[in-house]
């Protein structure tokens, strides 16, 4: 029998490996291990009434722990910054019984959210009708957090199976979901997984009328290396002679075990896409190197700038900050949240030299290393390239069609004729000066 889980936050089991995020192309179907409900707060008990930070740990197929790894890692921090705040995770059934016992679990068997909720075995795995029905419970979220495997058209919750999926219109009662979130926190929603900023972000924003961030390529994941950075965990993508740190003493204001999961984040990789949902002579042509908020409901709204600044502080970084950080702190932080390091280490250095001058003088520029000069141009209300698939006889995308385009491009028109160069590349110096509004905003300034 599965069972719904509370976790109280304790170990995770050593990383291994680090890989890059994909929807997979074939599904996987196998044996499913329990999914769980887990809170991060120090309680086993989960209060409706509270304000919530929910964690989703999606499809994690052919991933591992990572995925848990890093939503451990962004409920840490919530722990620290927000330390009032209940923290409340659920995962895949992807999730071993075996992994989430290594956290320290601690098992509700009855219960059900609220008198007329879900109950907690409802959850056994990541049905997306049952979730949305869940989380309408809670009356005060927020943020969501979202980790794992995802599409250009929604959130995965699950490797295989119906209700799978989670974007703004799937399932249909998703909208329900605008009125739970607790709007004197500066509620905010992030995808942490490939290609959630094409067509999913920009609409929940609109829907739950909040700021929300996702990916413009594939997402990948880093871990802390012993010399107090953040790497793509392979060895072609860091300097020779480092190695996996065993603590973090760098992203939290006090250390913390890389074993109990504080090592490892997910960020866009440096280049464009290229996978399943790509065409296979171009992939996706261009590209962000840094998630991409979006704010449809109202882009110009201190609401969003809020988000934005209070995601940062979540975010794990070579420097903790928060609130109170000074504007040098964030800035440091940004250049991390936006710079990618790699075995060069002077490409992280110029990286970073040349954001800030960017920012302070209002010039173009992409910190993305590969196909720099196809770098998307995206307001907080959508790109000004269009994403453009395939669609078969139900109306649903076609794997491996997929590609941005210009926005002049005619529907018959190959993509490889609608690739112009970007020149404006504001993209990124626009989000910066977001973030950093945002932060003073928070402070009251």
């Amino acid at each position: 029998m599965r069972w719904f889980r509370a976790l109280l936050l304790a170990t995770v089991p050593a990383l291994i490996a680090s890989v890059g995020c994909a929807a997979p192309e074939e599904e996987d179907v196998g044996e499913s291990p329990d999914a769980v409900v887990a809170n991060f707060a120090g309680t086993g008990n989960i209060d409706l009434n509270k304000r919530s930070r929910i964690i989703l740990v999606g499809d994690s197929d052919e991933l591992g722990t990572l995925p848990l790894f890093a939503a451990t890692g962004r409920a840490k921090r919530y722990r620290e910054i927000y330390p009032n705040d209940q923290i409340v995770l659920f995962t895949t059934e992807d999730v071993k019984d075996a992994q989430v016992g290594a956290v320290g679990a601690s098992i509700l068997r009855d219960g059900s959210f609220g008198a007329d909720g879900p109950k907690y075995s409802d959850l056994r795995r990541l049905d997306s009708v049952r979730l949305v029905k869940a989380l309408d419970r809670f009356t005060k979220i927020a943020s969501i957090d979202f980790f794992g495997h995802s599409s250009p058209f929604g959130m995965l919750l699950e490797a295989d199976g119906a209700n799978r999926t989670l974007a703004a219109g799937v399932p249909s009662n998703a909208s329900v979901l605008a009125d739970n979130f607790d709007r004197s926190a500066n509620p905010y929603v992030t995808l942490n997984g490939c290609n959630g900023g094409a067509t999913t972000a920009g609409p929940l924003s609109k829907l739950w009328k909040l700021p929300v961030s996702g990916a413009l390529t594939g997402s990948i994941f880093q871990m802390l290396l012993d010399d107090g950075k953040f790497y793509v965990a392979d060895k072609n993508f860091y300097p020779a002679g480092l190695k996996a740190a065993t603590t973090n003493d760098v992203s939290f204001d006090t250390s913390q075990r890389c074993s109990s999961g504080s090592c490892i984040r997910m960020k866009p990789q440096d280049s464009p896409y290229f996978g399943v949902w790509s065409r296979q002579d171009t992939g996706f042509q261009y590209g962000l190197n840094h998630y991409k908020f979006f704010c449809a409901f109202d882009e110009s709204s201190d609401a969003c700038s809020k988000g934005m600044a209070q995601s940062l502080y979540a975010f794990l970084t070579d420097v903790p900050v928060d609130q109170n950080s000074t504007d040098d702190q964030i800035k440091e932080a940004l250049a991390d949240f936006m710079c990618t390091r790699s075995t060069d280490p002077s490409w992280f250095e110029n990286c970073r030299a040349n954001l800030f001058n960017a920012v302070e003088q209002d010039l173009p520029f992409s910190p993305m290393r590969s196909a720099n000069d196809y770098t998307l141009e995206c307001s907080f209300s959508g790109c000004e390239q269009k994403f453009r698939c395939q669609y078969d006889a139900a109306g649903a995308p076609i794997k491996k069609t997929c590609v941005w385009v210009s926005a002049a491009c005619g529907s018959s028109q190959a993509a490889n004729a609608c690739r112009p160069k970007n020149t404006k590349k504001s993209t990124t110096v626009t989000e910066f000066k977001r973030y950093l509004e945002g932060h003073h905003l928070v402070r009251g300034e």
